[in-house]
């Protein structure tokens, strides 16, 4: 089995959702340490302008954003699942809420305390994520996103009342995602006491983050790509025949493929992949030969390119 590379920054939050699912499921991995904002010189030949952190790489196959690499991971490494009692649907829309609702309401509340601290350089690279909006102005935010961050940490801690996860008394994917944004929330230490307000959310917390992160090794980027020089991805043409999807792009032709919240880099890439969940895409890297750059449907656009 190729060995299973995650490029990430300590720091980053959803990185961490990644590592909590490795360690849940045992998983020996490779840790390649990427700069927190551009540029990053060995990250786009992998990903052909994606920047957003996490990226898993197996070879010569590359898989951008959370929700595609969480798939992936479960095709490879089933057992233990991460979807207890058959409760899948649960816990993607919890997963889909931790990411698009809960973590974005600990984002103000943290940088209205912190702000004055963070460098310029941050700002603005974040900005140019937003489509030019002042990432500087997000703490005017907090008051409200304060109010929603209690309440979200209030229904978690009153189903922790009756169960030890979110989705029962085994860990799923619910719990990596909801503890994410929780993780965060210690970047500052008076965000993270709104969460130590509540007493069953934060013997969940100590659980989870007893887990660890699984059996993780470091990895030069350089050798990284390396790697992705001297393989050939796996991925196969393949596409969900819908009738009603005539508007959608065929396999073989240029498409771009972008993020409809933020980091609106696209990729583009001749198309392989056009299944209910994933799109994918062929480029061919002058400095790695051909690789492909695979995307969750959820959350991201496709257009002809």
């Amino acid at each position: 089995m190729p060995e299973v590379i995650l490029h990430q920054y300590v720091n980053s939050p959803f990185s961490e959702k990644i590592r909590k699912i490795f360690a849940h499921k045992k998983i020996s991995w490779r840790a390649v340490e990427q700069p927190v904002i551009m540029p990053k010189p060995k990250l786009i030949p992998l990903t052909g302008g994606y920047r957003r952190i996490p990226v898993l790489q197996i070879g010569a196959d590359i898989y951008c954003d959370t929700g595609i690499i969480i798939r992936k991971i479960d095709e490879m490494f089933p057992e233990p699942t991460l979807y207890p009692g058959g409760l899948e649907a649960a816990a993607h829309q919890m997963n889909i809420f931790a990411d698009r609702r809960m973590f974005w309401s600990t984002t103000p509340v943290i940088f209205a305390k912190l702000g004055a601290t963070v460098p310029k350089e941050f700002i603005e690279d974040r900005s140019k994520m937003m489509q030019g909006a002042d990432f500087g102005q997000v703490a005017m935010q907090a008051p409200d996103a304060r109010n929603q961050l209690r309440a979200y940490l209030d229904i978690m801690d009153r189903q922790l009342e009756s169960t030890e996860f979110l989705l029962g008394n085994s860990f799923s994917l619910a719990d990596a995602a909801c503890f994410h944004p929780v993780w965060f929330l210690q970047a500052e230490p008076s965000s993270f006491a709104i969460a130590q307000e509540f007493s069953n959310l934060m013997s969940w917390f100590k659980r989870v983050d007893a887990m660890g992160h699984g059996d993780m090794k470091g990895m030069d980027p350089d050798d990284a790509l390396k790697i992705a020089k001297e393989s050939t991805p796996s991925t196969h043409q393949h596409s969900d025949e819908n009738k009603d999807d005539s508007d959608q792009p065929k396999l073989g032709t240029q498409v771009a493929v972008t993020p409809d919240d933020y980091g609106f880099d696209p990729v583009s890439g001749k198309l392989v992949c056009n299944s209910t969940y994933e799109i994918a895409v062929e480029r061919e890297e002058p400095t790695l030969g051909k690789i492909v750059n695979h995307f969750p449907k959820i959350g991201f656009r496709v257009k002809a390119a």
